[in-house]
């Protein structure tokens, strides 16, 4: 577990590096530094970022299949380590627009990568717990984000900004000495043959299983299923298009990361400091109302973390969507009557801000962990770096463009450009209830199941016959003990 937990900080980097930049706009000197930027600007220091964390997204699914996962994330640290030393360094607008796109890249190699090692790494019982902590730590480092720079605000010169910019040189310095502790997917390394080096990882990770020989079985059953999906399973990028039950699934995580993004609140999340702002909150006031709202996700998805496993995937996502949709709405009514720079109503301006981190609180009761988790859950081994790097990259998409547009829009619209975001809410809730398939209880193999695949194993050499939707029926010979099961029995 302790391996596991070091990668976490590779969550940590992200949850700050997305959490910085909207209170480094907010420092008095940091504007001033560029020349006062305009509203462009300053949409695409948010939204190279995105872009930067795009292409990242796609070339993790390919480094990740080539060079492995663990490679991949060390690809990711070097990057980091590299933005964030241009961005604390930058003396133009151009340096540090370079260093937001690198940084950028290095969450999108995390983003594609760290889900899938922490889903393939970590004992099958405490696999859905692992890949929710990552996302909680998204969540801490977002906050952490939003402390430093509150308190760097009280100094008045550039080190108000470069200081906090210059943490992120830490943690990635962090995660690459951290690296060298941790071993590679043995899912990955069987799938390149290199078995003896996988049975050593598989023993590493099991020497405190109370059963001696369980990591031989997992071995064996890791081994086999690779190996029976080879058999069944093409393996390119096309087949997440061309076979039916893989566009399926393809889709609906897709759909996950557009929605996250559609909801506003990864937008708003990097101008929260301009809503504030208009609301009548003023001076350091403006930051430490950040801290606040930097918190409201911590809480909330601890909170998601304790039912995750409960109510299903499906329910905390209906959950989320339902309820960002009532708190925009909310927003949207009080920001008409006390944001709109005459009203002098100390209590309807605090409620605005209520809902502001009441959006927080929806946001992260649901799709913070479950935007990263369903998409891991869906996709078949074979084909799971390849499917999760298309959806991370669609997400990616989807934000730069809400990123770029947001604060042009925020400016000339006001309370009326959150009716777009609450027209998606509404969708999002509607989609999940009619189109989202529950994957809560069942093992990675049995996900097939979902999409009209009928996959039989046994625990002995037996003949398997695998149906496929309306493709011919396959029958081939496999030895597959799933480990999952076996832990539910013992």
């Amino acid at each position: 577990m302790g391996r596991t937990y070091t990668l976490l900080c590779a969550s940590l980097i992200w949850g700050y590096d997305s959490g910085i930049i909207s209170t480094t706009l907010a420092q008095k000197t940091f504007l001033p530094y560029f020349g006062n930027p305009s509203a462009d600007m300053i949409g695409a220091i948010v939204s190279t970022y995105s872009g930067g964390t795009g292409i990242g997204n796609i070339l993790g699914g390919w480094l990740a299949d080539y060079v492995g996962r663990k490679k991949t994330i060390w690809v990711a640290a070097i990057f980091a380590l590299i933005g964030g030393i241009l961005q604390t360094a930058a003396i133009n607008i151009v340096m540090f627009l370079v260093g937001r796109i690198i940084a950028g890249f290095a969450i999108g190699l995390v983003f594609a990568v760290s889900s899938i090692y922490n889903a393939e790494i970590s004992p099958p019982k405490i696999r859905g717990v692992v890949v929710g902590m990552q996302a909680q730590l998204i969540c801490i480092g977002f906050a952490f984000a939003n402390w430093v720079g509150c308190f760097a605000a009280y100094n008045k010169s550039d080190a108000a900004w470069r200081v906090p910019l210059s943490l992120q040189i830490l943690f990635a310095a962090v995660l690459i000495l951290g690296l060298f502790w941790l071993p590679e997917s043995p899912r990955w390394l069987i799938q390149k043959a290199r078995y003896e080096d996988a049975h050593i990882v598989l023993q590493k990770l099991h020497s405190d299983e109370a059963e001696p020989d369980f990591y031989k079985r997992e071995f064996d059953q890791i081994k086999q299923q690779i190996n029976y999906e080879r058999e069944v399973t093409i393996k390119s990028w096309w087949a997440l298009f061309t076979k039916p039950s893989y566009r399926h699934r393809l889709l609906l995580g897709i759909g996950v990361q557009v929605l996250v993004q559609a909801t506003g609140a990864n937008a708003l999340n990097y101008y929260q400091t301009i809503l504030f702002e208009s609301v009548g909150i003023e001076g350091h006031a403006v930051l430490w109302v950040s801290v606040g709202y930097g918190m409201m996700g911590v809480i909330a998805n601890t909170a998601c973390l304790m039912y995750i496993d409960k109510v299903g995937r499906r329910v905390a996502l209906i959950l989320s969507a339902s309820a960002q949709a009532v708190v925009m709405t909310l927003i949207m009514v009080f920001f008409k009557y006390f944001a709109n720079g005459t009203s002098k109503n100390k209590v309807g301006q605090g409620f605005a801000i209520a809902w502001i981190y009441c959006l927080s609180i929806s946001f992260s009761l649901g799709y913070t962990t479950l935007q990263i988790l369903y998409m891991t859950e869906i996709f078949p081994t074979a084909l799971r770096a390849r499917g999760t790097a298309i959806c991370a990259f669609m997400g990616t998409a989807m934000g730069v463009l809400f990123s770029q547009v947001s604060p042009k829009a925020i400016a000339s619209l006001g309370w009326k450009y959150f009716s777009v975001f609450l027209a998606c809410d509404v969708v999002a809730a509607l989609t999940y209830y009619f189109f989202y398939p529950e994957t809560r209880g069942k093992t990675l193999e049995e996900m097939a199941e979902l999409f009209g695949e009928e996959v039989a194993f046994t625990d002995h050499i037996s003949s398997v016959t695998t149906k496929e939707n309306g493709d011919k029926s396959m029958e081939t010979t496999a030895r597959a003990q799933q480990v999952e099961v076996e832990l539910s029995e013992a």
